[in-house]
């Protein structure tokens, strides 16, 4: 979704991590799937075999109905636990409509209760030439347990949710980031380190060379990150890690932060919410939050 005006002061509080950001129009980076053609499948978690444990996880893709809002599409970032529950975390505004604020805390507006959120495990596909059909088979998650995303007066670094992972569906969870692997542990964005994401954007008429994308760090502070990294609307919630690179190719390291927002720039800028904000945001809804490790 395009924002301009509504979110330039929002990414006016995070031109000091980016050097060289001479422009700025926001995109809420959900991909807005309402209208294409659903081509997916949703089977019953019993049906749901273990040779398709792998695809719970991060970088998984996410459809989500929104009552009276529409159908979106979103990346999963990583597996996380409050007690004996685990969530499959994302961006906050993939799971509420525009206007809403949060489903806990300050401010709180939004029932979240109505959300159907459905995470594909197989043959998946959102779009490629065309991106007008959706296919794969998805199996449908439990309630979302939290959700605030950032306002229009200035606040990224404050936008993450999560969705329950059903009991019946933990033999699925893969912690582990596609092609780069990790987390290892937790981590913050410096300027100039490499990050590395597996996201599902999507732009129409175009095709990414791959989803696992790597790029570089602009810097973060207690609650935003920002890294010059290709992105695009459908990225939006994906993990992102520090990563080290050696003969071995880009290695995941560190669970760093959750991608939200786009940027227009010289340099092809993303923002998001760092890990340590998404536990603090989580304390909102009574969750005291890890991140599950490989």
């Amino acid at each position: 979704m395009w924002r301009s005006a509504m979110w330039r002061s929002a990414i006016g509080v995070l031109i000091a991590l980016v050097p060289g950001l001479v422009s700025a129009a926001d995109v809420r980076a959900r991909l807005d799937v309402t209208g294409w053609v659903d081509a997916t499948t949703t089977v019953p978690a019993a049906l749901v075999t273990p040779a398709m444990a792998q695809n719970i996880g991060p970088g998984s893709h996410l459809l989500i109905d929104i009552p009276n809002e529409g159908t979106f599409g979103c990346t999963a970032n990583f597996v996380w636990v409050s007690g004996n529950v685990r969530y499959l975390g994302a961006a906050g505004h993939c799971f509420l409509p525009a206007s809403a604020v949060a489903t806990h805390g300050p401010g709180a507006n939004y029932n979240a209760s109505g959300v159907v959120v459905r995470v594909c495990v197989s043959d998946c596909s959102f779009g490629g030439e065309t991106g007008f059909t959706v296919t794969g088979t998805l199996v449908q998650l439990d309630a979302v347990a939290y959700a605030r995303q950032t306002a229009a007066s200035g606040n990224i670094g404050n936008d993450f949710g999560l969705v329950t992972i059903p009991t019946a569906l933990a033999s699925m969870v893969r912690p582990s980031m596609p092609v780069f692997g990790g987390p290892t542990g937790t981590d913050t964005i410096t300027q100039g380190e490499l990050v590395c994401h597996y996201g599902n954007g999507v732009i129409v008429g175009e095709t990414w060379v791959t989803m696992a994308r790597v790029g570089v760090g602009s810097g973060s502070n207690a609650s935003a990150w920002s890294a010059v990294l290709a992105a695009a609307p459908g990225d939006s919630g994906s993990a992102v890690e520090t990563c080290d690179s050696g003969l071995n190719g880009v290695t995941g390291r560190g669970a760093a932060g959750v991608l939200t927002h786009l940027a227009v720039s010289t340099q092809g800028v993303v923002f998001g919410t760092t890990v340590a904000r998404a536990i603090a945001m989580a304390r909102e809804a009574g969750l005291f939050l890890s991140v599950v490790l490989p």
